[in-house]
């Protein structure tokens, strides 16, 4: 279906959104109205496809052509085609298509000033406003949101300012509607639009939080003021920042504290001068933050927001941890024989319960794995085995870490059908 050209001859008709009179020329297109044409379009019917080709054929700038060039028109909800608006194919290039619908009036652009066309009627009635495009008078968050397009940016770069409507807020109302914008240290300074969401782009010579305001003017209603959300302009840059875990997992039998340390921020002709940390539970002061895991299977996740003296921000990611269960193992070696076997890849908790004693006076001992003929990879308490067959890392496994109930972290990845065996040996 071609909802998409008689929307856009409707739009025409109706604001000029997307064409400029006189000239002929394209008005700049705001990528926001791709859903507002869509929008639209779900609420076109018949009579409205109709009104809509009428003023495309009254149009002398090549509507009709353009029209009668995109193919087939739309159907009908029952699937057939609008025959009693259907566009004529012309034997000449240089004519107009023809309607076979007897046009009431007919709709003519009278050349403006502004970018957006003006339309005078031939009727001697003016036109009656639909009632789907007027505006009750409401505060600013009645209509929709500001937000700038790219947060954050640093000086000297460029991003504009949108306008979000709110979903009840009717699209034609939209393309009637004027946009004045005013930008706080940028430049330039406003940008006015009609029909468009979108700011012209938007410099800024220095670093901090910016703001900018969105006056918005429907047509046949007053103005009302959208305050926008703050923009970050950074300065120097800060490189090199690192959040580390001191664990991959903590076991909530334990107490489940999870620790994370923030190194490496640097920052070229600027000072660091703070750490904010944030994550649900996370606390922290200055390069440290911390968290408490209470079940088994959580995971905690935290980030650092690390602030320089020219006003940049940077947010760093740190490990995510996860929380065992010594009390709830996934896996359990409990005498000097016992083997535990891993039949698919994840993250897991193996428990090591030996007899204190066992490997006598020595400081270490054997971790050794056997799979199959597909290449597997187990990593026990950070040593890991990767091959195929049988695989062993000796004198690597701590003997104190196979005692007490200690829990090891794994991380296995295991070939689809197949299995590995692993064992604490001497």
């Amino acid at each position: 279906m071609k909802k998409k050209l008689v929307f856009g001859l409707s739009a025409a008709a109706i604001s000029g959104a997307f064409w400029a009179c006189g000239s002929g020329e394209i008005v700049e297109k705001d990528p926001n109205l791709e859903d507002l044409a869509l929008a639209m379009v779900e609420g076109i019917g018949d009579a409205e496809i109709a009104k809509a080709i009428k003023s495309c054929e009254a149009d002398t700038f090549g509507c009709a052509i353009e029209m009668r060039n995109a193919g087939p028109l739309p159907t009908s909800s029952d699937g057939s085609t609008q025959s009693s608006s259907r566009v004529q194919q012309s034997s000449s290039s240089n004519q107009l298509p023809k309607s076979s619908i007897t046009p009431q009036s007919s709709m003519n652009f009278v050349p403006q000033s502004s970018s957006a066309p003006v339309f005078a009627s031939s009727n001697s009635n003016p036109p009656v406003e639909e009632s789907s495009s007027s505006v009750a008078p409401g505060p600013g968050s009645d209509y929709g949101t500001c937000s700038p397009v790219k947060n954050p940016i640093n000086r000297g770069e460029k991003t504009a300012w949108k306008m979000t409507k709110n979903a009840t807020l009717n699209a034609q109302v939209v393309l009637n509607a004027d946009f004045d914008w005013t930008f706080a240290d940028g430049t330039p300074a406003t940008s006015a639009k009609h029909g468009n969401m979108s700011s012209d782009e938007i410099t800024y010579a220095t670093s901090g939080l910016k703001s900018a305001t969105l006056v918005f003017t429907p047509q046949g209603s007053g103005p009302v003021s959208i305050e926008c959300s703050a923009l970050q302009v950074n300065g120097a840059a800060i490189t090199g920042c690192k959040c580390a875990a001191a664990s991959e997992t903590v076991d909530v039998a334990s107490g489940g504290v999870v620790n994370w340390t923030v190194t490496g921020c640097t920052s070229s002709g600027a000072n660091i001068v703070g750490y904010t940390w944030g994550g649900t539970g996370v606390t922290g002061e200055g390069t440290s933050g911390t968290a408490t895991l209470a079940a088994k299977g959580d995971i905690a996740q935290a980030t650092v927001v690390v602030a320089n003296d020219d006003n940049t921000k940077t947010t760093v990611e740190c490990d995510p941890v996860k929380a065992v269960d010594s009390n709830i193992p996934d896996f359990e070696i409990k005498k000097t024989d016992d083997k535990v076997t891993f039949t698919k890849s994840g993250e897991f908790a193996l428990v090591a319960s030996l007899p204190q004693g066992w490997h006598n006076q020595d400081q270490t001992c054997t971790l050794a794995c056997n799979g199959g003929n597909g290449r597997y990879s187990i990593e026990i308490d950070g040593i890991t085995l990767a091959g195929t067959n049988y695989q062993s890392a000796q004198n690597k496994l701590l003997v104190a870490h196979t005692v007490g109930g200690y829990s090891m972290p794994v991380k296995a990845t295991i070939p689809d059908g197949e299995s590995v065996t692993c064992e604490i040996s001497w």
